[in-house]
C-alpha cells in the first residue's frame, strides 16, 4: 500500500483531480451555501466557517489515512467545480458504516449533467484499486439523488441496506 501525504494530481480527458489549496475557500464556500448544490448532501447550507473546516480535514485525511478528497477542475478553463474522493468520517450511524473507504463528491449545479461526477468518479475508483488494492469502499446516497445513484451503480455499488442520517433516509452501497 502507498502512503500519500497530499493528493496525487490525477488528469482525465476533461478534468484534474488536484489537492485542495487555501485559494479553494471562495469557490468551496458558493458550492456548499448553495441549496441546490447540497439538496443530497444533508440539503444544509453551509457557512464559511464549516466550508473552510470541510477543506481543511479533506486535506488532512491523506497523511492520516493515505487517502482523501481532491479538489475538481474543469481542465479547460481551469475553473474549480467540487470535490471528490475518499474519507473515513467514523460516522456512528448508520450502525456498521464505517472503517472503509466512503466514496463523495459533491459537484458545482452548474455543470451538472455534464457526466463530470462520474468522470471524476472513475478516476478516483481507479486510483483507489491501484494504489490500495481493490477492497471494500462504500457510500451512501437519498434515494431521490438518481443522478448519484446511477454513478454509483455504473462504477459497480450495490444496495445493501437503508440507514438513517441526521433524520433522512438513505441507501447504503457497497463495492467489493
Amino acid at each position: 500500500m502507498t502512503r500519500h501525504l497530499v493528493a496525487p494530481v490525477i488528469e482525465t480527458g476533461r478534468l484534474r483531480l488536484r489537492p485542495l489549496r487555501a485559494d479553494d475557500f471562495e469557490p468551496v464556500c458558493r458550492i456548499w451555501s448553495d441549496p441546490e448544490n447540497v439538496r443530497f448532501v444533508g440539503g444544509k447550507p453551509s457557512t464559511p466557517y464549516e466550508s473552510w473546516r470541510r477543506i481543511v480535514s479533506s486535506a488532512g485525511y491523506w497523511p492520516i489515512l493515505g487517502y482523501g478528497y481532491w479538489a475538481l477542475d474543469e481542465r479547460e478553463s481551469d475553473r474549480f467545480i467540487g470535490l471528490v474522493g475518499f474519507a473515513d468520517f467514523k460516522r456512528e450511524q448508520p450502525a456498521g458504516f464505517s472503517g472503509d473507504p466512503e466514496i463523495g463528491y459533491v459537484i458545482d449545479k452548474t455543470v451538472h449533467g455534464q457526466g463530470y461526477g462520474r468522470e471524476a468518479m472513475t478516476a478516483c475508483m481507479k486510483w483507489m484499486d491501484d494504489t490500495h488494492g481493490r477492497r471494500r469502499t462504500i457510500c451512501m446516497i437519498e434515494p431521490g439523488n438518481i443522478a448519484s445513484i446511477r454513478i454509483a451503480e455504473r462504477l459497480g455499488y450495490k444496495p445493501y441496506g437503508e440507514g438513517l442520517i441526521d433524520g433522512v433516509t438513505v441507501v447504503l452501497m457497497e463495492r467489493t
